[in-house]
């Protein structure tokens, strides 16, 4: 590069998303009308950042599981085994990915521990399903 300057290339935004979402890109704050807020106010820019939303979200993937399988609330009859087995793999792959971010902090280790809850989480309600299924259906061919 001319003169040692190092200068980041643009973004490339996918054809795909459409256009009010490009403001977006690059972009870690969520909303823009509370940016103001988020400098007088660090726990707004805080609760503003897509790093700390992702995994609030992810958060709620493995709460919501967890809180039925611990309180019987949902019975295994009930329980999505496609749909759990996905979220668990899923947990574990990011888990490993989070792990793999160079360097580590704070942020990379709650990623790494809300997909491993995840995995644990729905690999354990998918597990209450298939035994659900391989008991009923011994019951009913006896």
């Amino acid at each position: 590069m001319p003169g040692g300057e190092a200068t980041g290339a643009p973004q490339a935004i996918p054809k795909w998303l459409p256009g009010f979402l490009h403001r977006f890109i690059g972009n870690g704050h969520l909303v823009a009308s509370l940016k103001p807020l988020g400098l007088r106010y660090p726990i707004v820019a805080s609760a503003n950042s897509v790093y700390n939303v992702a995994p609030a979200s992810k958060w709620a993937l493995s709460v919501v599981p967890a809180v039925g399988a611990i309180t019987g609330s949902v019975p295994p009859e009930k329980v999505s085994l496609n749909m759990s087995a996905s979220l668990a793999l899923t947990g574990f792959i990011w888990t490993v990915y989070a792990m793999m971010i160079s360097p580590q902090n704070a942020g990379s280790r709650s990623l790494a521990a809300v997909n491993l809850a995840m995995g644990v989480v729905n690999g354990y309600n998918a597990y209450r399903r298939w035994n659900y299924d391989k008991h009923s259906t011994s019951r009913d061919s006896a």
